[in-house]
């Protein structure tokens, strides 16, 4: 029984991080230096970070602390194109300043859950497509009567 109680609070803590980032992220949903995002390959254009997540597919890796490589706060979200090209969208603390709080929140339920900090991002991914999905879909609902 405190087994069951232990894992519904890690779920728990889980979820409210990852609202809150996801709520994070919508902050940088028509960013002008990230988007318009162009496909140079078949030249199809995503307007803002919403369009890009629903409108293309995640890598096995689709996001990606680089700030160990680049010596600065850097994130990277892979994702592929209808198309198949990999379109690459770089976010800095600059253009969100809690990136390294993500970052740290990721290893912190990595650590807590014993599970490897692939598969938290992994599950934040699916759900923010899951919400952005809801989002377009309800969207597309109102604007259709």
């Amino acid at each position: 029984m405190e087994e069951e109680t232990e894992s519904r609070v890690a779920e728990r803590t889980r979820e409210m991080v990852f609202k809150d980032f996801i709520q994070q992220f919508s902050l940088i949903n028509n960013d002008k230096d990230l988007f318009p995002k162009k496909c140079r390959t078949c030249g199809k254009k995503y307007e803002s970070l919403y369009h890009y997540i629903y409108d293309t597919e995640a890598k096995a890796q689709s996001m990606e602390d680089a700030g160990e490589i680049m010596g600065k706060s850097f994130t990277m979200i892979y994702r592929n194109c209808s198309c198949g090209n990999t379109l690459v969208v770089s976010v800095t603390d600059e253009i969100l300043p809690s990136i390294k709080d993500f970052w740290k929140a990721v290893r912190r339920l990595a650590d807590k859950s014993n599970m490897p900090v692939k598969e938290i991002v992994t599950s934040f991914i699916d759900e923010w497509e899951r919400q952005i999905r809801n989002h377009f879909n309800c969207v597309q609902r109102r604007t259709r009567f």
